[in-house]
C-alpha cells in the first residue's frame, strides 16, 4: 500500500485527545500510528474484543476502525458501541479498501461519523479526525445548549422530536448533527440535493426554528439524540 501519510502541523487538534485505532493489519496500524502520534495519544487494538475492552477502560475521544478486523467486522464493533450508553457518543470513523456504495451507506446508517476508502492521504485522515473532534469537544463543552434549546421550544411543542418528524426527517436531522452537508446527505441517501433542502425546510418549520443556521445549531445542540 503506497498511501502517502503526511503529518501537517496546521491540522493538529487537541494534542491530548485519545484516539483508538482498531485494525488487524500490522502495516496499516504502524503507518496510522506514526501519523497520529505527534498530535494524539494513540491506543491500539487488533480485535473487536480487545477494542471493546480498551474503549471501556480508556474512554477514547475518537475511534478509527478498519472494516476488516481479525475476529469480527468494524460494523459489528460499531453496533456494540452504539448500544453501550457510556460509549455510544464517541465519534467513529470507518475505513475500507473497497469503494462500494452499499458498504458506505451501511456504515453511515449504523452511525459512523465518516467512512474513508483507500486510497486516501494522511492529510484526509487528519482532516476527518479534526472535524469530528471539533464537533465532539464542542458538544461536550457546551452540554447546556441542549437543555437551553429544549426550554426555548413552545410549551405546546414539548414532546419527543421523533413524534414531530417523520423517520426520514429524523434521520436527516441526525446527519446534519454529524456535520454532513446537503450534498453529502443526498449522496448517501441517493436523492437529489433539492429533496434534501426541502426536508431541511420542513424540519425547520416543524421545530419552529428561525434565524441563520438555526437548524444546524439545533442539531448539534441535541447531539443526534431525537427521542
Amino acid at each position: 500500500m503506497n498511501t502517502p501519510y503526511l503529518a501537517t502541523s496546521s491540522l493538529q487538534e487537541a494534542p491530548h485527545s485519545k484516539i483508538l485505532l482498531v485494525t488487524g493489519d500490522i502495516a496499516i496500524l504502524r503507518k496510522f500510528r506514526q501519523l497520529l502520534m505527534p498530535s494524539y495519544d494513540v491506543l491500539t487494538a487488533n480485535t473487536v474484543a480487545e477494542a471493546v475492552h480498551v474503549a471501556g477502560m480508556q474512554q477514547p475521544d475518537l475511534i478509527v476502525c478498519d472494516v476488516l478486523v481479525t475476529d469480527a467486522s468494524g460494523y459489528q464493533f460499531l453496533i456494540l458501541l452504539r448500544d453501550d450508553p457510556s460509549l455510544k457518543h464517541l465519534p467513529f470513523i470507518l475505513f475500507n479498501r473497497l469503494n462500494v456504495s452499499s458498504n458506505i451507506r451501511k456504515g453511515m446508517n449504523l452511525g459512523a461519523d465518516d467512512y474513508l476508502v483507500f486510497p486516501f492521504t494522511g492529510e484526509e485522515l487528519l482532516k476527518s479526525i479534526q472535524s469530528r473532534l471539533n464537533r465532539y469537544h464542542h458538544i461536550r463543552e457546551t452540554g447546556v445548549v441542549r437543555e437551553t434549546l429544549i426550554r426555548q421550544l413552545p410549551v405546546e411543542g414539548r414532546y419527543p422530536i421523533n413524534e414531530r418528524l417523520s423517520k426520514t426527517e429524523a434521520k436527516i436531522l441526525d446527519m446534519i448533527a454529524r456535520g454532513m452537508s446537503s450534498r453529502d446527505i443526498a449522496s448517501y441517501k441517493c436523492i437529489s440535493v433539492r429533496t434534501v433542502d426541502n426536508h431541511r425546510h420542513n424540519i425547520t418549520k416543524k421545530l419552529q426554528l428561525s434565524g441563520p443556521n438555526a437548524l444546524v445549531k439545533f442539531a448539534i445542540g441535541y447531539g443526534g439524540h431525537y427521542e
